[in-house]
């Protein structure tokens, strides 16, 4: 036999047998949204509101990110363990440094509810950050050195590697989400919030994948079928996700619209009460809830910030999230509820509705 072509066999055969190798992450390629904000300082703006910008924060450098309460009995850990925080919106989880690893603690703190949650208990010690959390926490992230172009979800996450626009001064294009097919830019959404693992089964986030790619060439779902390809099973994923979010009251309050629907406003009070209590069910405690005697016909958005495009840009603030999933206000509550009380309580001094509404902590314990 000629050894040659032996030696190609073997060559093939090893290469069939180890499978795919793990895509490799230009990091060259990248700028970050730093030097992003040189020329679109408008977006930059809106997207530091979003919770992609804080997704993961240094605790270290920043204690007020941390939530949870740490004096509560049962704790397996301490906040001197807490080097960084995850989330912070509905959930947040606590990573802490093992050798050269991070880990996240095995119990959350469930922002909304105010109690501690177990999670993942059992296997927190055998679930490092580099290989099950950290490609769709950051930007950039290249898995053979651990490093990442940024430690959040940045601009260059939603809209591909900036370098070569940045270097032309925006003469050579980069991914617009609107202007790809409706698959394609679901896919970017999908990468994070479809559960799957890379082609080599190592990763659960698909390396190598930039914005404008097939992600089924670099991912595989989680739940997918026989009868499925990659890109099918993703895609099918998606869209349950999306509705899923749809049916979630949490959602319509956060995004007020429902994702990707076009909501007409309503300038009647009906229109806009019957949106509201289309899933919060307390209608017959609104003034329990609002403080206010029935007969000041006070209705949801006199108090709560209407999260929509038209209102951000009214303010002249472009809240850069793609399908506006906004910054929930504190408590629910308008930031500027300052203002928004003044409306009414002209009399009042300035800092008169903030500490009012700080004492009321929830105007009523309902379905929020």
């Amino acid at each position: 036999m000629d050894g040659s072509k032996t030696v190609l066999g073997v060559a093939v055969a090893v290469a069939l047998w180890a499978g795919p190798s793990v895509a490799k992450t230009d990091l060259p390629s990248y700028v970050g949204s730093d030097r992003c904000r040189e020329c679109h300082d408008s977006q930059y703006k809106g997207w530091v509101q979003t919770f992609h910008a804080t997704v993961v924060q240094n605790a270290r450098k920043h204690p007020e990110a941390v939530l949870g309460d740490f004096s509560a009995p049962g704790l397996s850990f301490k906040l001197e363990d807490v080097d960084y925080t995850i989330g912070g919106h509905w959930d947040q989880r606590y990573m802490k440094k093992i050798d050269d690893d991070y880990y996240v603690l095995p119990k959350l703190w469930s922002v909304q509810a105010r109690a501690w949650r177990p999670y993942n208990v059992w296997s927190w010690k055998k679930m490092p950050y580099s290989k099950y959390c950290k490609g769709c926490h950051v930007t950039g992230y290249d898995p053979e050195t651990k490093k990442a172009v940024e430690g959040h979800i940045g601009c260059e996450a939603c809209h591909g590697p900036g370098r070569p626009h940045a270097d032309t001064a925006g003469k050579k294009p980069i991914v617009n989400p609107k202007k790809l097919s409706e698959d394609r830019r679901d896919m970017i959404c999908a990468a994070c919030h479809v559960r799957g693992q890379d082609l080599t089964g190592t990763y659960f986030f698909p390396v190598g994948f930039t914005p404008g790619d097939d992600l089924g060439a670099f991912y595989v779902s989680l739940d997918k079928t026989a009868e499925e390809s990659n890109t099918q099973a993703i895609l099918r994923g998606f869209a349950k996700w999306k509705e899923d979010r749809s049916a979630n009251a949490k959602v319509r309050c956060e995004v007020c619209g429902i994702y990707g629907d076009e909501t007409k406003k309503s300038d009647e009070k009906t229109g806009v009460m019957d949106f509201c209590f289309g899933c919060h069910a307390f209608k017959d405690k609104l003034p329990e809830h609002t403080r206010h005697a029935a007969s000041v016909n006070i209705i949801c958005i006199d108090c709560h910030a209407q999260q929509t495009k038209d209102l951000m840009n009214q303010q002249g603030q472009d809240i850069h999230s793609y399908g506006y999933f906004l910054v929930h206000p504190d408590n629910c509550y308008d930031p500027r509820v300052e203002n928004t009380c003044a409306k009414c309580h002209k009399d009042k001094p300035e800092d008169w509705a903030r500490k009012t509404v700080e004492r009321w902590r929830k105007p009523v314990d309902v379905d929020h």
